[in-house]
């Protein structure tokens, strides 16, 4: 409670605020009423609210990481804001509302209110202790000898709960003691339950047997409490996500796909609004290169060269035509700085990568993405594949028009084997790494390489 009314504080506040500073930046200094950055305040506040234990009802604010609260935190005030536009526009209060002052305070409010939620409990809920208000109160069990039981209790009061009780048992008795063992320690936390606040139950299975963690847990679950069980290192590096079903059996998830089905989708519908967008846009400068490289020199506009796709499926990549010789064999040389293969119109289109645009074709129809492993000439893949270890993995993405090695400083020639295994070693990390946040990080910092022009020949 003492959380969520910190929050209202806080983002009530914010509005305020932003709409102060928009005013004076907006209508030099110009006095304005709180009555409506207030209300508004309010309504984002209480919906925000609202959305939050949702989105978290499922679990304790002490088991988040940071990424989680980040995340939490976004998409709550992302469909608050939503809610307040619905709102306004059902209202007809539109007029009333300043949109500049809105648009503001969800740009401001977004990092704020992300990182808000990530340090506001730890601080929250000491003050709510000392004031005498509910704090969620947990219980850590696990071996007498185990030290990850006096970690988790300390990591406990850092992220917020100043006075989890722990218990220690002898998990490692001998068989004939462990019935009393268990029922001892049974006792002692159904006692301390019965009288204790709401919060959960904790169990430090590093130094646990299985079947006696499995007693443990029959044990406990007669409490109307949620119980969690903490792994060891070991077993902890490999399960980072929830357990699932199949069938009779649960199986744990060691490592989630890069991207899953929605992140696909979404992956698909950016490349499609976005390459649409682009040619649309661009189709003016497209046209008046094409003019320029017929003028230049002799040989079509546009050059075509079969390169392994997704899954190593053939597709025909298009550029405009920037050389005077056109490659597409068993041996294909690669531009060097001042190669005299390069057009005089060719040079300047390499130098602004300008030659790759006619991919936003390859990616409308789904060949290529945005963001991927930039694809290689057939002759190349052929020879990197039996060189460098682990090859074939660059391409269980699709290739992309630009990628994590081209920010990264690694375009242009690849004139060694150690030159290339750097390049692939960026590729690879982005397979296995892929994310929709990452995309958009790479096509940032690919404009700031653009115009850097590193390596570009």
């Amino acid at each position: 409670m003492c959380q969520h009314l910190a929050d209202i504080a806080f983002i009530v506040s914010l509005s305020v605020l932003t709409d102060i500073a928009y005013q004076m930046i907006a209508y030099s200094g110009k006095s304005v009423p709180f009555q409506m950055p207030v209300n508004i305040g309010l309504v984002i506040a209480l919906a925000f609210t609202l959305l939050i234990r949702s989105v978290t009802a499922e679990r304790s604010a002490a088991i988040t990481n940071s990424y989680d609260r980040l995340r939490d935190a976004a998409l709550a005030w992302t469909l608050a804001f939503g809610i307040l536009t619905f709102g306004l526009f059902i209202a007809k209060a539109g007029g009333e509302a300043s949109r500049g002052a809105i648009i503001t305070l969800y740009l401001v409010g977004l990092p704020g209110i992300a990182l808000w939620r990530v340090f506001a409990p730890v601080w929250v809920a000491p003050l709510a202790k000392r004031a005498g208000s509910a704090v969620r109160e947990c219980m850590v069990i696990g071996d007498e000898a185990d030290p990850l039981v006096d970690k988790f209790a300390v990591e406990l009061r850092a992220k917020g709960h100043p006075s989890p009780k722990v218990f220690k048992f002898k998990a490692l008795c001998s068989s004939s003691l462990w019935a009393h063992e268990l029922s001892a320690l049974a006792d002692r936390v159904t006692q301390v339950a019965h009288h204790a606040g709401p919060g959960e139950i904790y169990v430090c299975a590093g130094s646990l047997p299985g079947e006696r963690l499995a007693a443990l847990g029959r044990r406990l679950t007669m409490l109307p409490r949620a119980i969690y069980i903490v792994p060891d290192a070991q077993i902890a590096s490999l399960v980072r996500c929830r357990p699932a079903s199949m069938g009779k059996f649960v199986v744990l998830e060691a490592r989630r796909e890069p991207l899953g089905s929605t992140q696909r989708l979404v992956k698909r519908m950016m490349d499609i609004l976005v390459s649409g967008a682009a040619l649309l846009f661009l189709f003016p400068l497209l046209m008046i290169v094409a003019a320029l490289i017929k003028l230049d020199s002799e040989g079509p506009v546009l050059f075509r060269q079969t390169r392994n796709g997704y899954r190593g499926r053939p597709f025909d990549i298009l550029k405009f035509r920037s050389m005077r010789v056109q490659e597409n064999g068993p041996v294909i040389e690669q531009a060097k700085e001042g190669d005299a293969r390069v057009t005089r119109v060719g040079r300047i289109l390499r130098k602004y990568s300008i030659d790759e645009l006619p991919q936003l074709v390859n990616i409308l129809v789904g060949d290529m993405s945005l963001v991927g492993p930039r694809p290689h000439a057939q002759a190349h893949d052929e020879l990197y594949s039996r060189s460098i270890e682990n090859y074939e993995i660059r391409q269980h993405v699709k290739p992309g028009l630009t990628g994590w090695a081209q920010v990264n400083g690694l375009r242009g020639e690849t004139a060694t084997l150690d030159a290339m295994y750097q390049r692939i070693e960026y590729d690879l990390w982005y397979a296995v790494n892929a994310s929709i946040l990452l995309d958009i990080e790479i096509l940032v910092r690919t404009a700031i390489e653009v115009a850097r022009h590193r390596n570009a020949y």
